[in-house]
């Protein structure tokens, strides 16, 4: 009988808490422990305030990978200098198989360790380093980034990047080992999944509800989101269009246009009402100017919402062309949204398959149960 994996879940942020790194830690941790594993929680991830958690935002979030940016603070330094002794003492008392670093080159910089190590991320610092992000103030900023990030690939025993992107610059730009890397797909920040006949209903509409969602109105592509429900009603197609989660400019308006800035999904009325915005919509519209490995598809696509979006970042890893949506160029107008719109809803065979196919990548793919399962195929391939 094999013995069971002891695993260090390893990470300065609290990742018992779903709003930590928009509840990703929190569903890796809570994914893990349903597999045959013995997870230790390392740190005290409990006495870890959200005030002063650096991961919330994706700049934010790169910059905590940066020893730099840590170092401008000395109350951090401080406290992740604790963080690290803390978990030096643990790892005493409660021997580990291996350590799982989710997104924690800024930790793994300080770690002294002959455990073997995962980490895990969506990007790379040069990836990031653009005029989306802001991710670092200085070139000496980024120099320093670079500098950790070469450390930390090379001291880790497995590399596993949320999509082919993310992979293909450790390996091109940071000379990560090709045979450490491996590529799983994230999964849906959800508790409680649709069953596939509510998906259905909605094809019986004869106006095609359009979703939008991001808080960054320029990165996200609202503008072009906007425009697209003001060309499908040009061409005679009965269109709405929700916005939420951000504040559009003043002269965005339109009666077709409905604008909710924020829903917080930890609470139950207000999860619910983004459910029902999801199983409403017809399309998930998604022009994103940059992106990483957006969790939001996996979560539009377990409710069988297909996703019309962009090709930058990750997103070539989850969206299956023609199955649970379609990307098109970074310089693609409204119109060409538009008309695959128009064209996809107009047959409702057509559209009701393209719902049942959205929805079974989830199942397949864009799930953490599936995510967990591979990741745990990486870690006893590591111990073999």
């Amino acid at each position: 009988m094999n013995q069971q994996l002891r695993v260090g879940f390893f990470s300065f942020q609290n990742y018992l808490d779903k709003n930590t790194f928009s509840g990703i830690l929190y569903y890796m941790h809570k994914s893990l422990e349903s597999r045959d594993i013995k997870l230790i929680d390392l740190g005290n991830p409990k006495k870890i305030s959200n005030n002063k958690s650096h991961w919330g935002k994706i700049g934010k979030r790169i910059k905590s990978r940066n020893i730099f940016s840590a170092l401008k603070s000395q109350d951090h330094n401080k406290e992740l200098k604790r963080f690290i002794v803390t978990v030096q003492n643990q790892l005493t008392k409660t021997p580990c198989d291996l350590l799982f670093c989710p997104v924690a080159s800024e930790e793994l910089s300080f770690l002294e360790t002959n455990i073997p190590i995962i980490f895990l991320s969506d990007a790379t610092p040069k990836l990031i380093n653009n005029k989306y992000y802001n991710s670092y103030e200085t070139l000496e900023e980024f120099s320093l980034a670079e500098k950790q990030e070469f450390a930390v690939l090379s001291k880790s025993t497995k590399l596993v990047y949320s999509s082919k992107w993310a992979a293909n610059s450790a390996i091109s730009d940071y000379q990560a080992e090709r045979k450490k890397v491996e590529v799983i797909n994230f999964g849906a920040n959800l508790d409680n999944i649709p069953s596939i006949d509510q998906l259905f209903p909605k094809s019986k509409d004869s106006r095609c509800r359009l979703l939008f969602i991001g808080k960054d109105w320029q990165r996200k592509g609202g503008n072009i989101a906007f425009n697209t429900l003001k060309s499908l009603l040009s061409m005679g197609i009965d269109a709405e269009l929700v916005m939420l989660g951000c504040i559009p400019p003043e002269e965005i308006k339109h009666e077709r246009l409905t604008v909710i800035p924020f829903l917080n999904k930890n609470i139950p009325e207000e999860r619910e009402e983004l459910n029902q915005l999801f199983l409403q919509s017809h399309f998930f519209i998604f022009p994103t100017r940059a992106d990483c490995s957006p969790i939001v598809i996996c979560e539009a696509n377990a409710f069988g919402l297909p996703v019309i979006t962009t090709d930058v970042g990750g997103i070539s890893t989850i969206i299956k062309e023609g199955k649970n949506g379609y990307i098109l160029p970074l310089d693609a107008s409204s119109d060409q949204y538009a008309s695959l719109i128009a064209n996809n809803f107009a047959d409702r065979k057509v559209y009701e398959q393209l719902v049942k196919s959205s929805r079974e990548q989830y199942d397949q793919y864009l799930n953490w149960d599936k995510w967990a399962e591979a990741i745990h195929l990486v870690m006893r391939s590591m111990l073999n």
